[in-house]
């Protein structure tokens, strides 16, 4: 029993020891930025849209409606039938549409490859890909704002993604995951030239890789991720514009958020597993962003060491404790929940402190996300369970709803 109370301490230690080790790596990365830059490049707009007519055309209407426009029949919607009634609303904005053929190739990352590699047999190049979800709305600025990047030499950039149905306390319980994700995490890595992670939609990509690699190539469950992995591997110079702003919608029920994340947690961790060697023989060559290489590398091995060794540890102090006890373990086990739970109420209201200048929530949804949302991070357990013991987590469609985005200076950057 001693010698598991050790490996539970021990693997709490590590995981501390992780994080310290990062803290004590202050060199910053040097970024290599693009040449090949155009003053008025052509521009590519790739939307994967799978039976999604319910809720498109809010996005095609604010890309008609972009300050620095883009020509109509270069903006592709990828469906899986002509008998899509989504064909008909981009026929009605003059759009183009990608039927696909390979069907059986279930995942978005297999939906842009199939039209990537249409486009490349067609030899037809643009100098910007951008890529969004069918349910996303674009601040009326956002290319504009995202052109700025392009001239600034990045490879590839994010926007920022506010949410689009902020009436209901599960969604922006679940949308706080990506504040955190760009506002904190990748804001932190701009601090120090570093790698961004990409967080599914609202990016574009250089042309020049496009061409280059004659397709899409990424195409796991988290191909957002994966592509993140490719481009720190390979030196690839990211960056994150917080003035360009698009509205996302997010999962309304528990059952669409079990879904979504448990196959986020699977592609996370499959693609981690698969670039664990590659960002470790990377690192020994000492590349310009070695530093990035190994914060990726690390990933979030720090944390299961944590919660897992604290998780074993309070299963052993109740099994080596006698039943006479059982009832002050209880109470114990209970203060001990209470505090986690009391600690992420206090992050939450950090997190919707710092929101609250794009974001205006009602006084009950902000109550209401104040005291869900630690019970929402608490249930990425149940996600993680679901991804190790579900096998088949293929491209699920999320059922989206009709919402008007919230665009009139709701979420504007001051």
């Amino acid at each position: 029993m001693t010698i598991l109370f050790g490996m539970a301490i021990l693997a709490i230690l590590i995981g501390l020891g992780y994080y310290i080790y990062l803290l004590c790596t202050p060199k910053e990365n040097q970024m290599k930025k693009e040449t090949d830059i155009k003053e008025k490049p052509e521009i590519a707009i790739l939307i994967p849209a799978r039976n999604e007519s319910l809720v498109i055309e809010d996005l095609l209407k604010s890309i008609v409606e972009q300050s620095y426009s883009v020509d109509p029949k270069d903006v592709y919607v990828i469906v899986e039938s002509s008998d899509d009634p989504t064909v008909e609303l981009v026929k009605k904005y003059k759009m183009s549409y990608f039927v696909r053929k390979k069907l059986n190739l279930k995942t978005k990352g297999y939906a842009l490859a199939e039209l990537a590699e249409d486009l490349d047999q067609k030899h037809k190049y643009y100098d910007i890909y951008f890529i969004f979800d069918a349910d996303n709305v674009l601040d009326p600025d956002f290319i504009k704002y995202m052109l700025l990047d392009y001239q600034a030499g990045y490879a590839v950039s994010t926007g920022y993604r506010a949410l689009k149905n902020p009436n209901h306390y599960f969604p922006v319980s679940a949308g706080l995951t990506f504040f955190m994700i760009n506002e904190i995490r990748n804001r932190g890595a701009l601090k120090k030239n570093g790698s961004l992670i990409l967080s599914g939609t609202g990016y574009y990509i250089h042309g020049k890789y496009i061409k280059k690699w004659h397709t899409f190539p990424f195409h796991s469950l988290t191909e957002d991720y994966e592509s993140s992995l490719y481009y720190a591997l390979h030196g690839i110079s990211t960056h994150y514009q917080d003035q360009a702003i698009f509205y996302d919608e997010q999962p309304d029920t528990y059952h669409k958020s079990i879904v979504q994340r448990s196959r986020w947690i699977k592609g996370y961790l499959q693609n981690w597993l698969q670039y664990i060697p590659k960002l470790k023989a990377k690192c020994k060559e000492n590349p310009l962003n070695k530093r990035s290489l190994l914060e990726l590398q690390i990933g979030i091995t720090p944390a299961l060491y944590i919660v897992f060794g604290m998780l074993f540890l309070l299963i052993l102090v109740i099994l080596s404790t006698s039943i006479s006890l059982s009832w002050r373990l209880a109470i114990y086990f209970c203060f001990f929940l209470g505090i986690i739970y009391l600690c992420l109420v206090l992050l939450t209201a950090i997190l919707l402190w710092m929101v609250s200048k794009q974001m205006r929530l009602s006084g009950k949804v902000f109550l209401q996300v104040l005291f869900y949302h630690p019970i929402f991070i608490l249930s990425y357990i149940h996600a993680f369970f679901v991804a190790m013991l579900k096998r088949d987590l293929g491209w699920q469609e999320i059922t989206h709803t009709k919402r008007v985005a919230m665009i009139d200076g709701q979420t504007k950057k001051n």
